[in-house]
């Protein structure tokens, strides 16, 4: 084979990786979940605060699930829990100054 035919030959085979090497960034780039979901901000938010989601979607279901009676009782310990928790903060925050 001569130089003439071997450089066409290569010239013609980085031609062919180049292109093949946009497509599949391409391909790549469309399959990346964060692409899927930017079209969509709240599919995006979910992605991205994945845990959070998952913690208030099971804290939901465990509400949707429980008994009115219990449901009662949870909720009522709950704001005594937080009305607690309101109260010790407001003493700490005197107390750091």
């Amino acid at each position: 084979m001569n130089k003439d035919n071997l450089a066409a030959r290569r010239a013609a085979l980085i031609e062919q990786c180049a292109e093949q090497r946009v497509g599949l960034a391409f391909e790549l780039n469309a399959l990346r979940p964060s692409k899927v979901m930017a079209g969509l901000p709240l599919a995006g938010y979910v992605a991205a605060n994945r845990k959070l989601a998952l913690g208030a979607a099971g804290a939901a279901l465990g509400l949707v699930l429980m008994r009115r009676k219990r449901l009662a009782g949870v909720a009522t310990s709950a704001l005594s829990a937080w009305k607690m928790a309101r109260g010790a903060l407001g003493i700490l925050a005197q107390l750091r100054r």
